[in-house]
């Protein structure tokens, strides 16, 4: 038998030595393996418990026994199950009893709960050996904590043990989601994939996970649960992590101690904004979050003097304003502010760090781009001398000092008084680096050949230079070529006039004065009784565009000033109102009223561009529809889980009534868009209004269903949005409806960039040329400003497409990936792609719209003066709804040109500006960068040719041709002499010359080896070129990009510090003075029209004209003094005076 051979020795002979020797590693399993099938449980669980502790090593020849192993650990004998069976349905056969007796059955075996726990435990290790760790997870939960232990695994275990874990989360995450959506949808959704795997024990999984939450609790990772919290969507358990985290905190006690919970809830924040696809688990998890924060914040008893307690107020903000509490972001700001009084009470006169942080806070709220809800803060916070009905707010209006009423004010000013957009207007204006060369070269090639006959091109041009000089105010070049500017008609003569508003934007001071020669006629403001003037049917494209203009200079930056927002859209909606009779003046008018109006869901707005949509117009309805979408963005409005009002969601189906019975294409695809820009951020809460677009028959209507999934899941990364993109830009019947969901996919994977190139790194090979466009816009939007060499190579080939439009997007791609890029990126071939699209444009062997991708092209390269760059993100990871609104409606140029100039609103500042506690930034304030200035600095300005004199080449005489005229010479000479002398001194003369001109040529050699020899020595010598340096200091304020700000720095040692010295030189940075008692430096902000005011003139004195003082008094009496005859003419007198 096995086990006699087992047991005996191999040689009965004693060992001649005492000493034992060691114990040789089995080298098979067979004889265990033997021992499974005898009777005896307790040879079976000997034989188990021996091959536990070499499976490691035999697990190969273990696994040809796992079906006897499962056998086991069910409870059942090895290869007992078919002889038990066979025996039950033979007693069944009352004739062959005989037979039955003959048969030798074996006994029925029992195993205990240790030896199934065994049998399960080795299974399992076996099944972790084949790398499959769901079988081995099903088997190790059968196996009991002594074999898979999870708080305390041996040292051997330990990666057998972490990766059961990693599966057993998996399951068990995969298993409460499947839960979660399940519930979410109202019933049961089962995955077949799930259906054909074995069922795993819930409760023992859930047992195990709840296991590995405790040792995270006393490894002190309270991270690492959250995260499993979160992806499992277990709101109960959130809550309990996050109360171990507050109670280990108040047990450990301590600054540090603070500190890592302020760090777990930072990361818990991040994490839920990645991890957690479902917008309303996010909500709940993001609720116990804040609370928590709060519970922290609160204990101090607004004590902010420790950097905690700031970091946790800072992470309270952030996260009740992903919530979009704007009422709880007043307070902790409000609370900040007065912190500031407490602690000057206190003896700290100098200490402005909470103010400071205060209104640090507002900037960042700004740089979100939601105005709605900045607005709504600012109405939380308390004004001085003002109306406050908002409780706490005003409940110490009579115990704030001077100075706190002061950082009141300038929150106030940072909010809704246009601060924000008065620094961007100011730092464009003085630090542009615009190339006027550049459009004179532009329209000089396109005069070369005619081509500004081309209203397409001319119309094209104008706009680029919109886009180079965005913001800056500078609009020298049309000032400077009106009669150039004069070509363009119509509704070009529309877009050129809007272009102003691109130019000027957010210069809202002087906007009306701009714009007073193009505005249409408008009733005096003083008279309220005075009628409108009579707008006429025909014309108004200038005055069209003006309405525009005056929309895209109030509306382009987020920060605007409230109140001249206001009174720009009460002027546009008076002309909305009475201008129906002119679709031109119309539709610049409701794009001006949309724009002025963003985000407010003003309910009157929309009623007003409602009633000019069913005038049934398509070109004033199409503008009325995106106008509305603007007015709306965000709201929801039409969702079942809205928190619009019921007369918004009533307008939102009136809409989709009126797409399905107008026949106007234009009109039908601005509402699809309106239903777009409405369903901004609302993830599945849009799910059912996407889907109802999404099987719509009509294609207009699928193209806004695409934008509305990229727009309503915008920098979410959902694979559900991604997926449904995907399966529309390869299975829908129209292209442009394919085009879209292209281009969706960088909307909702612009935090995550770098994934947009190899997603359609196929698509840019379709066979379908709106794909291939849509592909290079994706890659464009994605990879902005970046200069990533992989996403230009990806495009290189599409610059050689055999369709035009193909090329025009890969042109128009390739420009923004090369935004704000310097000469020497992706090794100096930037200026290789600058030369092509100059050379394109003059080619008349290229298409109109190829030649309008380079003009465009040129414009994007160097937007705002080279400091402005697309990006749909801000610095606190938020995404700006202006920028993606702008930029989906400037794709829609595609259909309409004027829409070009709403890539006003998606491009951004790139500015770095230090401030102080006046709002006024200090020149000594430095940033350091750690990289070569070549990498970040500007583009080498174009360089203008001189033309060259051509100079006048003497011909070449052959020295044949002077020895045959030397004879001949010689020959006349001696002809014509008739006396000697003559004769003689002829002849002299002539050896002469031949000796003079060969003595020439021998001089002119010379001369030239000495310029190749000794005049090369006498040059100066060339100066080494010096070494760049590694690092240098960045001056206040100055362009600072995202690429550059990863390698900046704060110098902490210098006077000026930043508030926030954890966080990356970008943006607005308020700064403390380390020594307020001396002298400061200090540069105002100021307008374009401040900084070109003259200097006042120097002191005199002024003295009118007949006083003794005066020049001509003195005059006078000199005159009086002299003769009748010597009184001057009075022209001279004249002349004097």
């Amino acid at each position: 038998m096995a086990t006699a051979a087992l047991a005996m020795p191999l040689s009965t002979t004693p060992p001649t030595t005492t000493k034992r020797r060691p114990r040789l590693p089995l080298a098979t399993a067979s004889g265990l393996l033997a021992l499974l099938s005898e009777p005896d449980p307790t040879l079976v669980q000997h034989a188990l418990t021996k091959l536990l502790s070499v499976v490691d090593t035999l697990w190969h020849e273990v696994a040809e026994a796992l079906p006897d192993l499962e056998a086991i650990a069910e409870g059942g004998a090895v290869g007992s199950g078919a002889a038990s069976g066979e025996a039950e349905i033979m007693d069944q056969d009352d004739g062959d009893n005989d037979v039955m007796a003959d048969i030798d059955t074996p006994p029925v075996v029992v195993f205990d709960t240790l030896t199934r726990q065994t049998a399960a435990a080795l299974a399992s290790r076996v099944f972790f050996h084949l790398e499959e760790p769901r079988q081995a997870l099903r088997l190790a939960l059968e196996s009991g904590n002594e074999y898979f232990n999870v708080v305390k695994p041996k040292d051997e275990d330990e990666a057998y043990v972490e990766r059961l874990v990693n599966a057993a989360i998996g399951e068990y995450v995969k298993k409460r989601r499947g839960e979660f959506d399940s519930a979410s949808a109202g019933g049961a959704v089962k995955d077949e994939e799930e259906e054909e795997e074995e069922e795993l024990d819930m409760d023992k999984l859930q047992s195990v996970v709840h296991l590995m939450f405790e040792r995270c609790y006393q490894d002190g990772q309270y991270g690492h649960a959250l995260g499993v919290a979160f992806e499992a969507m277990e709101k109960d358990k959130v809550a309990e992590i996050l109360q171990r985290l507050l109670l280990s905190s108040s047990t450990d006690g301590g600054s540090e101690a603070e500190s890592n919970v302020v760090s777990t809830l930072k990361y818990a924040l991040q994490s839920a904004q990645t991890l957690i696809t479902s917008k309303n688990f996010r909500v709940e998890a993001l609720t116990l979050v804040a609370s928590t924060l709060e519970q922290l914040v609160q204990a101090k008893n607004g004590d902010y003097s420790s950097n905690t307690t700031k970091e946790a107020a800072c992470t309270l903000v952030l996260c009740r304003q992903i919530l979009g509490d704007a009422g709880a972001v007043g307070t902790i700001i409000t609370s900040l502010i007065d912190a500031n009084e407490v602690q000057k009470e206190g003896g700290d006169d100098d200490d402005d760090d909470t103010a400071l942080l205060g209104l640090q806070l507002c900037f960042d709220i700004v740089d979100s781009g939601d105005e709605a809800f900045v607005t709504k803060v600012a109405q939380c916070l308390p004004k001085q001398g003002g109306d406050d009905d908002d409780g706490e707010a005003t409940d110490t209006t009579t115990t704030r000092s001077d100075s706190t009423w002061a950082y009141f004010t300038n929150a106030h000013r940072v909010l809704t008084g246009g601060f924000t957009s008065e620094l961007s207007l100011s730092f464009l204006y003085k630090n542009s680096n615009y190339d006027t060369l550049i459009m004179s070269n532009l329209k000089k090639a396109l005069e070369e050949r005619s081509m500004s006959r081309n209203s397409v091109l001319h119309n094209c041009a104008v706009t680029a230079h919109g886009y180079l000089t965005a913001g800056t105010t500078n609009d020298s070049f049309l000032r400077d070529n009106l009669d150039w500017m004069k070509k363009a008609s119509n509704w070009a003569k529309f877009s050129a006039t809007a272009s102003m508003g691109v130019i000027h934007a957010s210069h809202t001071t002087e906007a009306m004065t701009l714009l007073e020669p193009y505005l249409p006629p408008s009733a005096p403001a003083d008279d309220p009784n005075a009628e409108h003037p009579t707008v006429s049917a025909t014309g108004g494209y200038a005055e069209g565009g003006s309405l525009y203009a005056l929309g895209l200079i109030h509306g382009s930056h987020a920060g605007s000033s409230t109140e001249k927002r206001l009174e720009a859209s009460t002027f546009l909606r008076n002309h909305l109102r009475n201008s129906h009779a002119n679709e031109v003046i119309s539709h610049g008018a409701a794009l001006g009223v949309g724009l002025t109006s963003f985000g407010s869901a003003d309910l009157d707005v929309v009623g007003e561009l409602k009633e000019l949509l069913y005038t049934d117009s398509a070109v004033a309805g199409e503008a009325a529809s995106y106008a509305m979408g603007m007015v709306l963005v965000g709201s929801g409005a039409g969702n079942a889980s809205s928190s619009a009002g019921e007369e918004l969601a009533e307008l939102v189906a009136e809409l989709r009534n009126y797409s399905r019975e107008t026949h106007h294409e234009k009109i039908i695809r601005g509402i699809a868009m309106c239903l777009a820009l409405v369903n901004y951020g609302q993830e599945e809460n849009a799910d059912a209004t996407i889907e109802e677009m999404r099987g719509d028959r009509d294609p207009i209507i699928r193209y806004g269903a695409m934008y509305g999934l990229a727009l309503a899941y915008c920098g979410t990364g959902s694979n559900k949005a991604i997926r449904i993109l995907l399966h529309t830009a390869v299975s829908d019947v129209s292209d442009d409806v394919r085009m879209a969901a292209v281009i969706g996919l960088a909307f909702v994977l612009h935090k995550t960039p770098e994934r947009v190139p190899d997603l359609v790194r196929l698509l840019l090979e379709s066979f379908n040329p709106h794909v291939r466009y849509a592909s290079c816009m994706a890659v464009g939007i994605a990879m902005a400003g970046t200069g990533d060499s992989d996403s230009v190579a990806l495009l290189e080939p599409m610059l050689t497409d055999m369709t035009d439009y193909v090329r025009q997007g890969a042109l128009l791609g390739t420009a923004m990936i090369y935004m704000q890029q310097s000469d020497t990126c992706n090794s100096r071939k930037i200026k290789m792609f600058r030369e092509k699209l100059a050379n394109l444009v003059g080619d008349k062997h290229q298409t109109t719209l190829t030649k309008m991708g380079a003009i465009l092209s040129t414009g994007l390269l160097d937007a705002g003066g080279r400091n402005c760059v697309i990006s749909l993100g801000s610095r606190n990871g938020f995404t700006k709804m202006t920028s993606a609104a702008g930029l989906v409606l400037w794709l829609q140029h595609w259909h309409w040109y004027p829409l070009m100039h709403m890539f006003s609103l998606a491009v951004t500042p790139t500015c770095t500006i230090g401030l102080n506690k006046d709002f006024k930034y200090p020149k000594k304030f430095e940033v350091q960068c750690n990289s070569k200035p070549s990498a970040f600095a500007y583009p080498k300005k174009l360089e203008e040719k001189k033309e060259e004199v051509k100079k006048r080449v003497e011909t070449v005489a052959l020295s044949t041709t002077a020895k045959s005229k030397a004879r001949l010479a010689r020959k006349k000479a001696k002809e014509e002499a008739e006396s000697g002398e003559d004769s003689a001194e002829s002849a002299m003369d002539v050896d002469k010359k031949e000796e003079e001109g060969e003595s020439k040529k021998e001089e002119e050699k010379a001369e030239g080896m000495d310029i190749d020899g000794e005049g090369a020595k006498e040059d100066k010598p060339k100066k080494k070129r010096e070494p760049e340096p590694t690092s240098f200091r960045i001056s206040n304020p100055s362009r600072i990009t995202k690429a550059q700000a990863e390698v900046c720095a704060f110098d902490l040692e210098q006077r000026y510090r930043p508030i926030r010295h954890a966080e990356k030189p970008y943006g607005v940075i308020m700064l403390t003075d380390s020594t307020p008692d001396e002298e400061e430096d200090l540069g105002a902000v100021k307008t374009p029209a401040a900084e070109e005011e003259a200097d006042p003139p120097e002191p005199f004195e002024w003295t009118p004209p007949g006083h003794p003082d005066h020049p001509d008094t003195k005059v006078d009496e000199k005159d009086s003094g002299k003769g009748e005859g010597d009184e001057k003419p009075a022209a001279d007198s004249t002349a004097a005076n």
